[in-house]
């Protein structure tokens, strides 16, 4: 897979979660493994390399950033910071299984024309969503408009994805979103015609871990999403 793809990590103050993902990519994989790359915006004291030496010496590559640069723009340096055709997106507290099967979800991407990206399950959870708007409000419910044996294409997936790394530096993350950039991400994945699927037949293990002053949703980010967008509010039904 090194030729291929390239395991994309951005983390911060989660140096173990970090340290396991990077383990278990090489205990599944081995010499096949992609290449791993991992971009660390943290603090010093709880950078990747200073709590876990041996795993960050494990990593084809370490990015450390200024502090808190967010997700959005870590994402993109990463996507920008390589060269294989396929990338590999997880949080840093996910982790690799015999489930995830990495090969064989590269393989199915590389097989259908009608796939830029596609996803795994978190667990047994971040199944198929479908993105509408009604009226001023974006709809994000449970659904899919086409399926084949165990993949189905719909618009919105979860966080754990292979997808074409031209594709998404072509969409990119809004820098301006630390947090609340999953939905506009897809949203504007969906209005540009990228082809999104989940493969039900791999999942990644997911343990969340709250970094610390770890905030899942901060409303000032949401305002800026809907204002984005004119909408008024995101319904996850």
């Amino acid at each position: 897979m090194r030729n291929q793809a390239t395991f994309c990590i951005k983390t911060i103050h989660r140096p173990h979660c970090c340290a396991a993902l990077v383990r278990s990519i090489h205990d599944h994989y081995g010499e096949n493994r992609p290449l791993i790359h991992v971009l660390d915006d943290g603090q010093p004291e709880l950078r990747f390399s200073a709590v876990c030496p041996d795993e960050a010496a494990m990593v084809d590559r370490l990015i450390e950033t200024e502090y808190d640069i967010g997700l959005s723009a870590g994402r993109n340096r990463l996507l920008d910071a390589g060269d294989t055709p396929i990338v590999i997106f997880a949080d840093d507290d996910h982790l690799v299984t015999n489930q995830t099967r990495l090969p064989d979800l590269i393989a199915t991407l590389n097989k259908h024309h009608d796939l830029d990206l596609l996803a795994a399950l978190s667990n047994n959870e971040e199944r198929p969503r479908m993105l509408r708007v009604d009226g001023r409000t974006l709809r994000i419910a449970f659904g899919s408009y086409r399926q084949r044996r165990s993949i189905r294409w719909c618009h919105y997936v979860g966080n754990c994805f292979v997808a074409y790394r031209d594709i998404l530096q072509a969409i990119r993350w809004d820098e301006s979103l630390k947090v609340e950039e999953h939905w506009d991400f897809f949203w504007r994945a969906k209005i540009a015609g990228m082809n999104v699927a989940v493969d039900l037949n791999h999942s990644f293990r997911h343990e969340h871990v709250d970094p610390p002053g770890y905030v899942r949703r901060r409303p000032e980010y949401l305002e800026a999403g809907l204002r984005k967008h004119g909408l008024e509010k995101v319904v996850w039904k």
